[in-house]
């Protein structure tokens, strides 16, 4: 069975802890269950120890004197993030990660920097949800007959599905060549120009970028698929819909007709303020990994994209390895280009690393839309309004280039090497 199913949680199970509850309640078996493994991979990744102040009440997460995790009510001064009782709860339960409760404004790194308190979400993760701590080394490629996998390789979508699907279990992306024709694409270029056109600053539709001749442009128009008749029409094809099937999961096509499903991006040379390039990053870097990973996230090349032109780069089984969410630093995974022609698409896991270069020679055009996991017997999904969502991004949006600005997110989040 072929697979890129990893949650180990449902959603809507959360419940409101405090961090006396959940030192009472939880510390002693999770401690007792995986300790070693999580103090292991702290040791491994020379974390300072983490204190979480809550609400004035505060726990702090150590290594002991054995090399096993330690949680202890009290505090440490080398790492202190406060945040309130809700946070918390979202941060322990997986609803958010380290970054997300920073990246959102629901916590402050008052003592040590962000990169510190993000380099703790793996060991947290190993305790409280059994991901073992990534050890370098420990991952192997294969293709289906058990012989070593060509990561650089491409597909077409005559190839046989299976070696399709056990390149994208494996490798957590992949590379279909001409799903689509020129014209097809030339017809959606077109459209999101016609977007653009219409775009305006703060409409909660789309985000803005400058380039260094002082242009300000629409680098991303959300719910781009309610704009685009043509592009409706492309994801309603069986070959694109093939792709929800290349694995046994349950996969549900984001609804080209609804909500907020399908992105334009247009990335222009010399961007110098606002969100165009995002570094390396999973998709779950905002948290919820244990309930929805892994879905699919989908990336149609209206335009080709190469070297000098913003190609996507991807980690090699990031989507296998339990390590930081953000950042390739000190990471030994193969970081793979994926240079597209215009009509290619490429597929990856929402928890594979990944990250698109700047533009230097001549501006992309991509479409992001994407498969999510079906909901399983247990799940409880509350549905978000595509306003709200829009309303968060936003918000995400303004945090982030307020970050980016003010140098908050340092050297883990501002590599673009291949």
């Amino acid at each position: 069975m072929v697979t890129v199913d990893r949650r180990t949680r449902f959603e809507g199970d959360t419940v409101r802890l405090d961090p006396s509850t959940f030192v009472a309640e939880q510390v002693p078996s999770l401690l007792d269950l995986r300790g070693d493994a999580a103090g292991e991979g702290a040791v491994r990744l020379g974390l300072v120890p983490l204190t979480l102040d809550v609400e004035g009440e505060q726990l702090t997460f150590t290594v002991d004197d054995r090399s096993r995790l330690d949680v202890r009510p009290g505090g440490d001064d080398a790492l202190v993030v406060a945040l309130d009782q809700d946070a918390f709860s979202d941060l322990v339960q997986d609803v958010a990660s380290t970054f997300g409760v920073q990246m959102t404004g629901r916590a402050q790194v008052t003592q040590g920097t962000l990169d510190a308190f993000v380099e703790w979400e793996p060991v947290l993760r190993c305790l409280l949800d059994g991901r073992p701590v990534y050890e370098p080394g420990t991952v192997e490629f294969r293709d289906r007959a058990g012989e070593p996998l060509d990561l650089a390789r491409s597909f077409t979508v005559d190839d046989a599905p299976e070696d399709v699907a056990q390149f994208l279990a494996e490798a957590g992306y992949v590379h279909i060549e001409r799903m689509f024709s020129e014209a097809e694409m030339a017809a959606v270029s077109a459209e999101l120009d016609a977007a653009g056109a219409q775009a305006e600053r703060d409409d909660g539709a789309s985000w803005w970028a400058r380039t260094e001749a002082g242009e300000w442009y629409p680098s991303r128009i959300l719910g781009f698929n309610q704009k685009s008749e043509v592009l409706r029409g492309l994801l309603h094809t069986d070959r694109f819909a093939a792709i929800g099937h290349l694995t046994d999961d349950r996969f549900d096509q984001r609804n080209p007709h609804v909500g907020d499903s399908a992105e334009g991006l247009v990335k222009k040379v010399g961007v110098v303020e606002g969100i165009s390039d995002v570094s390396w990053h999973k998709d779950c870097s905002m948290g919820g990994h244990s309930r929805r990973c892994c879905g699919l996230t989908v990336g149609i090349s209206v335009t080709g994209a190469g070297r000098d032109n913003g190609e996507l780069g991807a980690v090699a089984g990031s989507h296998r390895t339990n390590v930081a969410p953000l950042g390739v630093i000190g990471l030994d995974l193969p970081r793979v280009p994926l240079p597209t022609r215009t009509g290619d698409i490429t597929v990856h896991c929402s928890c594979t690393l990944h990250m698109s270069r700047p533009p230097v020679s001549s501006e992309r055009r991509v479409v992001y839309t994407g498969f999510n996991l079906a909901a399983r017997p247990g799940d409880h999904r509350v549905e978000v309004s595509p306003e709200e969502m829009r309303r968060q991004r936003a918000a995400l949006n303004d945090h982030t280039r307020r970050q980016q600005e003010g140098g908050g997110l340092s050297a883990r989040v501002a590599s673009h090497e291949l």
